[in-house]
């Protein structure tokens, strides 16, 4: 059947009369608003199609002309359940599939190379915050035949694709690599010393959590090898968590480097697939070096990134496949700050590297030669490319994000190869994201800002709208009392520097009567929070409850340059008290905030935030919501604090002036903290250390543990609870209204 895509959802148009008040459920339970989504876009290998789901069925998407076409039904996802039969002639584990009564729910869709075979995921169980393990099925597309991913096709993690689309390499539980070869039904297993501390093709906790790599192994592009990292845990200290649930609690044990704890050990391997057995490779001196990720160039050249323990230099390594022999190429250093790891590269066809680099204090494009030379730099100025989002070498363009028009806003743009012809794609105001299409003929431009909520535009390559896919009605959101954020300019406490803020202020707000204030916060090293882009719904019941919200960019956060960035460096709260209180003082000097009713409230990062302006700032803030938050640095992982705090023993001053529990004795008001027992990422042990701290001081502090809950508190009611537990805390605390009721 073909039609106009079918799967793009009208947006729910109110009636209500004006002023209608966002209730509690309305914002932490089913929520009256649509918001029209694309979904996750799988592209179909060599087409300007992709693969979407509608009712459970499975739609190929062509575009420009977004023409929509049944692909797969979900009665195609069938495994049998009574009845398997084993092929024993070939290999005892490939198993036919026989009167076929189950139907499962498939995700995380991989095609190959030429299309001809759609692999995918179900049964996922999540193991940390990107990585899972999954039941594996592949689909000949030709044929509809669905067969099971090796003998045993359960618990497998990183599955994917020889670049020829003949194999399919994975892990299994026992930290071993291992691949499918699909024509001759046959497993092979390439690595045998995987254990609990000896990771093979896979990072463990910290790499995944702060590099975002979980995956350690590269096929090359011919198919003949695999690289891969091995990671040697045994030196990392075990942190355990407590199931305390159950009759006698249960322990569940992560390797976890705290700063300056003994980090995981890298060793690079290469493997012939037909020869079995992996080759160490020699480069050079691993311990206390991050090996963040590494590509294969060509057949017989990798690269490898190579980075020191303080984060302060990278190098790439150029490793000869055949010899083991490296050499030294790109490389990345900041004296002052550290430098940022990023995956936004491309290997062009002459063998030169297009890179995103803040060497000359901004994030701009270079294009490098393999023993990183310099070719030429293509944008400049006092501005940051965020995204290199692809790059058209026939028509020799690198299309980007950047913050050029404004620091608020992320906006596409193209430029040549030789830097000339810089262009700007996306003309509306706002913070836009980019899909551009298989073929570089075209993109959509999802974007949203203050007063327009996200819209889906079809572009064609030069940035002319050619159609709305989908977009937002905003006159669902414009039947309540709805009030849009201002962004505001002032000037830090010591007049050197304007500073940016976002203010959303209650819909009856009157000139002349001041508020309660709530100051969302986070304030992490090289993070921004104020963004011309369409904000958060529970702001806006907040300010419908009478308070005005208020988050800024402090001194040591992003988007305006390195030297901005790396102010911070060595004390992370050093700005951040001084900027937010300057925020603060602002509010009250316009005549719009209650200086006697300040109140914060932050996740992670921003429940540390929490902490530091309750206790650091006690003489501004009254009331403080705190959640999941880090209390003392020396009790989260090296790769995320070292880089911005050195080391605990080199930089104990530093060290302590971060620390909340420093400036315990000054606290004065009112702190609920809130964490989850079950959080691998930030420790309740951070909410025991300040209860603590709290009990030296004779003071008073609010806590509240959520049983097993992970970083996200997610798991039956416990969010709806924590944002209920949150309000009335502000209500009864910062504005002495009544409770929010829970529900008969």
């Amino acid at each position: 059947m073909n039609k106009k895509i079918i799967l793009f959802i009208v947006a729910v148009t109110f009636t209500s009369a004006e002023n209608k008040q966002l209730s509690f459920d309305d914002v932490q339970g089913k929520s009256p608003f649509k918001y029209p989504s694309l979904g996750i876009i799988t592209w179909f290998p060599n087409e300007n199609a992709f693969l979407t789901k509608h009712n459970n069925d499975f739609y190929k998407v062509s575009v420009p002309s977004f023409d929509t076409t049944l692909f797969l039904l979900k009665s195609d996802f069938t495994v049998a359940t009574n009845t398997v039969k084993n092929n024993r002639q070939s290999a005892p584990w490939v198993q036919t599939i026989e009167d076929a009564d189950q139907t499962i729910v498939p995700s995380n869709f991989i095609f190959s190379p030429d299309g001809s075979t759609l692999l995918f995921a179900t049964d996922k169980e999540r193991v940390w915050r990107r990585s899972f393990y999954g039941t594996y099925y592949y689909v000949n597309l030709n044929s509809k035949k669905i067969s099971p991913l090796s003998r045993d096709n359960k618990r497998l993690r990183n599955v994917k694709f020889s670049p020829d689309g003949k194999k399919i390499a994975y892990i299994r539980e026992d930290n071993n690599i291992y691949y499918y070869d699909i024509e001759k039904n046959k497993e092979r297993q390439l690595t045998r010393d995987g254990s609990e501390s000896i990771l093979n093709g896979h990072f463990g906790w910290v790499y995944e959590e702060e590099f975002g790599s979980f995956d350690s192994y590269r096929w090359s592009p011919d198919s003949k090898k695999i690289a891969f990292l091995q990671e040697d845990q045994s030196r990392v200290p075990v942190f355990m968590l407590f199931d305390e649930m159950k009759l006698y609690p249960e322990l569940t044990k992560i390797r976890y480097p705290k700063a300056g704890q003994s980090n995981p050990i890298m060793t690079l391997f290469i493997s012939d697939i037909r020869r079995g057995k992996p080759k160490k490779i020699n480069v050079g001196i691993t311990l206390d070096k991050y090996f963040p990720w590494m590509e294969w160039s060509s057949n017989n050249s990798l690269i490898l990134m190579k980075m020191n323990r303080l984060q302060k230099n990278w190098n790439f390594l150029n490793i000869n496949a055949k010899t083991g022999i490296y050499t030294s190429g790109l490389s990345e250093s900041d004296p002052k700050g550290w430098v940022q790891m990023h995956r936004n590269y491309f290997f062009l066809k002459n063998d030169n590297i297009l890179w995103m680099s803040e060497r000359d204090g901004w994030h701009h494009i270079y294009i490098h030669k393999k023993d990183g030379s310099l070719v030429r730099q293509l944008t400049r100025g006092k501005w940051e490319v965020k995204k290199i989002v692809d790059v058209d070498e026939k028509n020799k363009k690198v299309y980007f994000i950047s913050n050029k028009e404004t620091v608020f806003e992320n906006r596409f743009y193209s430029v040549n190869f030789d830097g000339t012809g810089l262009k700007l794609l996306t003309k509306e105001a706002g913070s836009h994201s980019i899909r551009m299409f298989p073929k570089l003929d075209g993109f959509i431009d999802s974007y949203s800002s203050i007063d327009t909520p996200t819209r889906h535009l079809h572009k064609d390559i030069n940035g002319k709208s050619v159609s709305v896919i989908k977009e937002t009605n905003k006159s669902q959101f414009e039947a309540y009392d709805w009030s849009y954020p201002k962004i505001i300019q002032f000037q830090s406490t010591d007049g050197t520097i304007s500073l940016d803020g976002i203010v959303t202020y209650p819909p009856n707000f009157k000139k002349g009567s001041r508020y309660p204030v709530i100051v969302h916060g986070y304030g992490m090293p090289g993070t921004q929070i104020v963004y011309n882009r369409w904000g958060s719904v529970w702001n806006q019941y907040l300010a419908q409850q009478g308070y005005i919200v208020f988050s800024m960019d402090a001194r040591g956060m992003s988007g305006r340059g390195e030297e901005f960035k790396n102010l911070s460096y060595g004390d992370m709260s050093k700005y951040l008290s001084k900027d937010t209180a300057a925020g603060v003082r602002y509010l009250v000097d316009i005549g719009v905030a209650d200086p006697d009713r300040i109140g914060a409230w932050g996740w992670s990062g921003g429940g540390y935030f929490t902490g530091l302006m309750l206790t650091k700032n006690a003489d501004l803030f009254d009331v403080g919501v705190s959640v999941a938050p880090v209390m003392d640095f020396r009790l989260y992982d090296t790769i995320y604090t070292e880089r911005s705090m050195g080391l605990p023993n080199d930089n104990k001053a530093g060290y302590d002036s971060t620390s909340v529990l420093t400036y315990v004795d000054r606290f004065k008001g009112k702190l609920l903290v809130m964490h989850g027992t079950g959080d691998d990422n930030v420790h309740s042990q951070n909410m025991t250390w300040l209860i603590e701290e709290f009990v030296k001081h004779d003071k008073q502090l609010d806590v509240f543990f959520y049983p097993n809950r992970p970083h996200g508190m997610s798991g039956g009611k416990a969010r709806k609870n924590l944002y209920r537990k949150m309000i009335n805390y502000f209500n009864d605390n910062l504005m002495n209204k009544k409770l929010v009721k829970v529900k008969s």
